[in-house]
């Protein structure tokens, strides 16, 4: 059960790296001034919307929510937020100290926004990356596996979907 549990732990934390999200709104709006550009949406951009919940492993509940912007067939921004709840504040201890150090490389990567905590029995995880702005070469450095949803410096929004719901969330346009 231990090894089914860590699995869970370890498949989140690959999605939550690559695909992360954050409440950062602040830094969002700096990023966006740097730019001379406009804080508000481009019209034609679209949104997907993945959630996920439902229990992670005996007495851990998760509820998982990716939200990505994008353009025509490419993503511009994707937002997330995982919680896991659970009365084992070792349990999310120990998942919080995975999740450090999943993103501790991409701690310096400008356009590349995260938040970790535990607070009252839940584990939220929070990851902003703006794929408009963000050197994806320097992620493709960081990490060789984002090399299989980054082409040509961006992602297809179809390759993002098809990861979300290969770890069984539901996504509508």
């Amino acid at each position: 059960m231990k090894k089914l549990a860590k699995l869970s732990v370890l498949l989140l934390v690959g999605v939550l790296v690559f695909t992360g999200c954050s409440d950062k709104n602040d830094k969002k709006l700096d990023n966006d001034s740097e730019k001379g550009s406009s804080v508000q949406e481009n019209k034609d951009e679209k949104k997907l919307v993945c959630k996920k919940t439902g229990q992670v492993t005996t007495g851990v509940e998760a509820d998982l929510l990716y939200e990505v912007t994008y353009s025509g067939s490419y993503v511009n921004k994707v937002h997330t937020v995982e919680k896991l709840k659970s009365d084992s504040e070792e349990y999310l201890n120990q998942y919080k100290t995975l999740v450090e150090e999943g993103y501790k490389n991409y701690k310096d990567l400008k356009y590349y926004d995260y938040n970790v905590e535990v607070k009252d029995g839940v584990l939220t995880s929070t990851v902003d990356i703006d794929y408009s702005k963000i050197d994806t070469d320097k992620m493709i450095e960081i990490d060789s596996d984002n090399a299989a949803l980054i082409k040509n410096g961006k992602i297809k929004i179809e390759d993002m979907k098809t990861l979300y719901q290969q770890v069984g969330a539901t996504c509508e346009d």
